[in-house]
């Protein structure tokens, strides 16, 4: 798929896939020297963050005094244990999945290029590309709708794969410019997304799950959107409980929620407005709209 366009602002890495994928059959690199290179560079691309980064989810308060990321914070981040990421950050041969991979590639920061050498020093081969089976395309006539917008507004396709967004969107969700460029991947397998979505396990995540099966009923033979369903049902426990409990939801559009993200700093309620290109169906135009406080 070809990668989101911004308007407004630098556009997402070239290289950002539209999906992490689980785990390679390639054989664990061994070390070939202590500190190995993949101990070095990661321990290193660590010890470059610092607290005033604003990772998302973060609670500032807690880590005001701290001067460099710890390792805990980036295994919180990365929604893995510290044991898991420390044998990263040593070097230790191990079967790092590249789902595992793509999120310490968000976590720390690193940039296409850095990105492409952890996956080649952890494991050896490239983060493969999915195939295209998008009907929506970013066009400059949709691109300068979304950045007419005063507010939060993008365009995903069928799968939820970004297609485009405007800087309002960049601004609120640093992400969708970094390592992640499907919405329904970030709401399911970020750890920042249970916080960030205000009351996730209710006002969130079982409208979504409901709005990809709705999705895949309509469409069936979308291999991109069924990937995308079968990744989050392996990742997330709650999805596969909320594949149990099924939950009849189309759309948003003119739902009202509520976001706490860190730019904020506080929570922010939003109507969900949605719009469905005729170009292509299944795809969908969104606007974020802050809600103004009546008092």
């Amino acid at each position: 798929m070809t990668a989101p366009e911004t308007t407004g602002t630098s556009g997402p890495h070239p290289s950002a896939p539209r999906i992490a994928y689980r785990g390679s059959a390639a054989t664990p690199r061994r070390p070939t020297s202590e500190p190995n290179e993949l101990a070095r560079h990661v321990k290193a691309w660590r010890l470059r963050l610092k607290p005033e980064d604003a990772f998302p989810g973060l609670d500032y308060h807690r880590t005001r005094r701290r001067r460099q990321a710890s390792k805990e914070l980036v295994a919180t981040l990365t929604g893995c244990s510290v044991g898991w990421y420390s044998a990263l950050e040593r070097g230790l041969p191990q079967n790092y999945s590249d789902d595992f991979l793509n999120r310490v590639a968000y976590t720390l920061r690193l940039s296409p290029a850095e990105k492409s050498l952890l996956f080649f020093l952890a494991t050896g081969h490239a983060l493969a590309a999915a195939a295209d089976e998008s009907t929506m395309r970013s066009t400059p006539t949709i691109r300068r709708i979304l950045e007419a917008q005063p507010w939060p507004a993008y365009v995903s396709d069928e799968a939820w794969d970004l297609v485009a967004y405007n800087g309002e969107m960049r601004k609120w969700f640093p992400w969708v410019a970094g390592h992640e460029n499907n919405i329904m991947r970030w709401v399911f397998t970020f750890p920042e997304a249970r916080t960030q979505l205000h009351r996730w396990d209710t006002d969130w995540a079982p409208q979504m799950f409901a709005q990809m099966q709705f999705a895949q009923a309509r469409a069936p033979d979308n291999k991109r959107l069924a990937a995308v369903i079968d990744e989050i049902l392996e990742l997330n426990p709650d999805a596969r409980r909320f594949k149990e409990q099924p939950l009849t939801y189309p759309h948003p559009d003119g739902d009202c929620r509520s976001l706490h993200l860190p730019l904020h700093r506080k929570v922010q309620p939003i109507e969900l407005v949605a719009f469905a290109p005729m170009r292509a169906p299944g795809s969908r135009v969104m606007m974020l709209i802050p809600i103004e406080s009546e008092d």
